[in-house]
């Protein structure tokens, strides 16, 4: 491979129309750490990481940003610039009212998006309904807040009588169940981190605690059992879900492990549910949740409450058990500015294999976040990673399994700008995006809804298109792959040159593509006019 970007002097003759789009000017840095990324083994991949070698135009890790309540327009059109591919409306602050009012804006606004940069943006809209909330009752008139010091005995319980009456001897909790799931040994975390305790006996509805961690007990505070399997009831949730539903299209939804059969009764199967990870406990049950769920979100801020030693371990195992099970996995991070740990942190997980991220509502920090993601993007160990992963599919294997898989191989080979392919249901792109290639996967299709879900897989870009009733089948493919080229040229993904591999069927069927083609971009690529 780097004999085709030495200046004239390699086995492979440069043609007359082609750049030097491999490496820098001299041909001694690779791009994209072309050359750590099939090294013959991991130390020697390590060390031949530059940090002069250019990265890849386009981010391929996907943005999951979170919309705050009373969102302005300025701040969307910010959020979309930036790169959101995902926006979630988390329903614990919204009602139903006001979750369908800034959906719409947020629709419109894409909508006007879209006319600025000449295509139909296909922007995911999720929801996020969280686990019913476990709190504390109020203070006990005159304090407002009470000094819980460590070593001290308290009585946890669930009598109404105290629900006004709380004082550092009985805390009250909302969860009539708490003594009998609790044991002794089990945690309980009250606050945001802010005290810790250990159930030390239980005796008929008490619970009798040891403060593990001092804090300050104050009213309303969240209350966490880690690792204990809890049933508390969902009514509220549900009602506001079936509410939202009727009123506005969502293309997927994030809930904890107990709502994942609610999700999917209200919403439909068209809907994909992605579970969070939020506790060790559902990391134990994990592979019964990722066999009914489409997506995984880790959440290692909340894991930390309940591991915190651990996290970074729960989290890569996660983040590769979704890569072997070919479901997207999202994984949460939490800053309000980019700190050398929060660098670290973030390349690790896009090193790791995360499909995408979940990220706070600050454009500022999504355009930082981006150039961690494009430097981190190209240090992954592709050589070992793309046999790993062909290692899980023995053969025989699906044709259409095949043809992405050599697809992917194929992009490695040649070193290609981009894969374009056309999908209706959109599985042709997820199986390619399932064997992590080096280059965006321009995905064109048909259906509105596919595209948008589409956002979530990394690496995707999925066009969406209306297909001209005159044409034939063939002239559809040649033109929408000639379309995918076009975007990619006008977006910089593509230059006169590149090598660009094409996937496409021969026969009008979902999911028969057969067909697999190498070619270089020229400069007389271009759409017929009537169909931009």
């Amino acid at each position: 491979m780097q004999n085709t970007v030495v200046k004239g002097n390699g086995k492979c003759p440069i043609l007359p129309w082609m750049v030097e789009f491999h490496s820098t000017a001299d041909g001694k840095i690779m791009n994209n750490q072309l050359n750590a990324a099939f090294a013959e083994n991991y130390l020697e991949h390590l060390s031949k990481l530059h940090e002069k070698s250019k990265v890849r135009r386009k981010r391929l890790t996907q943005f999951v940003v979170i919309i705050p309540p009373n969102v302005q327009i300025e701040d969307i059109e910010a959020f979309l610039i930036a790169g959101m591919t995902v926006a979630q409306i988390r329903l614990d602050y919204f009602t139903a009212k006001d979750a369908y009012y800034t959906i719409d804006l947020i629709k419109k606004v894409n909508e006007d998006f879209g006319k600025k940069i000449g295509r139909v943006y296909p922007l995911a809209i999720a929801l996020d309904l969280s686990e019913p909330e476990i709190v504390t009752g109020k203070l006990q008139q005159p304090y407002k807040e009470i000094e819980m010091e460590k070593g001290q005995t308290t009585k946890v319980l669930a009598n109404p009588e105290f629900a006004n009456r709380v004082n550092k001897d009985y805390i009250y909790v909302n969860y009539e169940n708490i003594s009998n799931v609790v044991k002794p040994g089990d945690s309980l975390i009250l606050g945001d981190n802010n005290i810790h305790m250990s159930a030390l006996q239980i005796a008929r509805d008490i619970v009798e605690c040891i403060v593990d961690k001092a804090g300050k007990l104050v009213d309303n505070l969240s209350v966490k059992l880690p690792n204990i399997p809890i049933d508390v009831q969902k009514g509220v949730s549900k009602e506001k879900l079936v509410e939202i539903s009727s009123e506005c299209q969502v293309d997927m939804i994030f809930v904890g492990p107990g709502s994942i059969d609610l999700a999917k009764q209200i919403l439909g199967p068209s809907v994909l549910v992605f579970v969070k990870v939020e506790y060790a406990s559902t990391a134990d049950d994990f592979d019964h949740i990722i066999d009914k769920a489409d997506g995984i979100l880790v959440d290692g801020d909340k894991l930390m409450m309940t591991s915190k030693q651990n996290v970074f371990l729960l989290e890569k195992s996660i983040i590769a058990s979704c890569n072997k099970k070919a479901k997207p996995v999202v994984t949460s991070v939490n800053c309000n500015s980019i700190t050398k740990a929060q660098v670290s942190d973030i390349a690790n997980i896009v090193i790791d294999g995360t499909d995408a991220l979940l990220l706070p509502p600050d454009a500022a920090l999504l355009e930082s976040i981006c150039l961690i993601c494009k430097s981190a993007e190209g240090a992954v160990y592709q050589k070992e990673l793309f046999k790993n992963l062909c290692s899980l599919k023995k053969p025989p294997i699906e044709p259409i399994e095949s043809i992405c898989m050599a697809a992917v191989e194929a992009s490695f080979k040649s070193n290609a700008a981009a894969i374009i392919l056309i999908t209706t249901s959109g599985r042709s792109a997820k199986l390619i995006s399932r064997y992590r290639p080096r280059c965006p996967i321009i995905a064109l299709t048909r259906l509105g809804r596919i595209a948008k879900q589409l956002m979530v897989y990394k690496g995707v870009i999925p066009i969406y298109y209306v297909q001209n009733s005159k044409d034939t089948f063939t002239q559809n493919i040649e033109k929408k792959m000639q379309l995918g080229m076009t975007f990619g040229k006008v977006n910089g993904y593509i230059k006169m040159g590149d090598a660009v591999v094409m996937v496409f069927g021969l026969k009008n069927y979902v999911g028969f593509r057969n067909c697999l083609e190498v070619v270089y971009a020229s400069q007389f690529d271009t759409v017929p006019e009537e169909d931009v």
